[in-house]
């Protein structure tokens, strides 16, 4: 009886260390076999690529710089979820009309890199100022900025007001919407959410990002350019710290700062946007008391490819301004 008793406790303990294993083993296969991210983020990929590039403290950005030398500089600055071809609609009518166009990826997106840092405001200042100053881009220039790119904008503003002339926000980040907030509270716990943004995640995000762009009449295109730009390593990493960070979260002191400065301010705002909502809108008119605000009715996040022309002859009129 003893000896049998001892079998029947070993047994019992190597079916429990099995379970153990198993509950450890499983979660682990999922996460290594879901991983994408098989591609260097490298030269050779980058002339496969093409497009112009630009060696920066941070990394490599991605960037794009075309129309009139002598003409104004206007930067196009990207959201959250879509790169620098989100504003392919804009760069043509822009340099039609004798402006300079600067447009690039941020840090984590599209071709630019993936690095091992922070992904909050102060990144994406320092991006943006040591990009106009190794092109040598050095009077003010405009600022044009969709959703994040809006908040970053208005912080770059705030931050270095010498260098920049006119401000157009198209549906701007000022703080976290809900959409951005459930992300945050799911990705946000350490360990849980770098799983979740493998498995889960990536792919949320390219669904959104196709439905971003699903007017536009390069939808597919665009949906093959998105997922290949996260095969590249990094950009789980990148996301994540992004969502953590405070790049979409609170800009609310960068409006105020903004609202005091003597500079053309354009707000652009669709009434379908779930994003950016009217309590925020109405924070920003306040924060900005003396801006020019324009409401498109029935027009979605993304208004440079749901109604083009409207927000390119919007923005024109605007810059041309004296």
């Amino acid at each position: 009886m003893p000896g049998g008793k001892k079998q029947h406790g070993w047994r019992n303990a190597i079916i429990i260390a099995v379970v153990i294993l198993v509950v450890i083993i499983t979660p682990l296969s999922l996460y290594a076999s879901a991983d994408i991210e098989k591609k260097d983020l490298d030269d050779t990929a980058r002339n496969q690529q093409g497009g112009s590039y630009i060696k920066l403290p941070d990394g490599v950005t991605h960037y794009e710089l075309t129309g009139p030398e002598t003409g104004q500089v206007v930067v196009l600055m990207h959201g959250f979820s879509i790169p620098m071809y989100g504003w392919d609609a804009q760069v043509e009518p822009l340099m039609q009309a004798g402006f300079r166009v600067l447009r690039y990826d941020m840090f984590g997106k599209g071709y630019s890199d993936r690095p091992e840092t922070n992904y909050d405001q102060a990144l994406f200042r320092k991006q943006l100022i040591n990009l106009l100053d190794g092109l040598k881009i050095q009077g003010p220039v405009d600022l044009v900025g969709l959703s994040v790119g809006g908040g970053l904008a208005v912080d770059f503003t705030a931050n270095f007001p010498d260098r920049v002339n006119k401000l157009a926000l198209v549906d701007p980040v000022i703080t976290t919407s809900a959409k951005y907030d459930s992300l945050m509270k799911l990705l946000g716990p350490p360990v849980m959410g770098e799983f979740l943004m493998r498995l889960v995640a990536t792919n949320i995000l390219a669904g959104r990002a196709a439905d971003l762009m699903k007017k536009s009449p390069r939808a597919a295109e665009y949906d093959k350019l998105f997922r290949d730009q996260t095969h590249f390593k990094g950009f789980e990493r990148a996301t994540i710290s992004m969502i953590r960070g405070d790049a979409i979260k609170d800009y609310r002191a960068d409006y105020l700062t903004v609202g005091k400065q003597n500079r053309p301010i354009m707000l652009i705002w669709c009434t379908l946007d779930e994003d950016i909502t009217p309590p925020m809108v109405e924070e920003i008119r306040k924060s900005m008391p003396n801006l020019d605000f324009k409401q498109l009715d029935g027009i979605g996040h993304d208004p440079q490819v749901e109604v083009p022309d409207t927000v390119n002859s919007l923005v024109i009129d605007f810059l041309k301004q004296q």
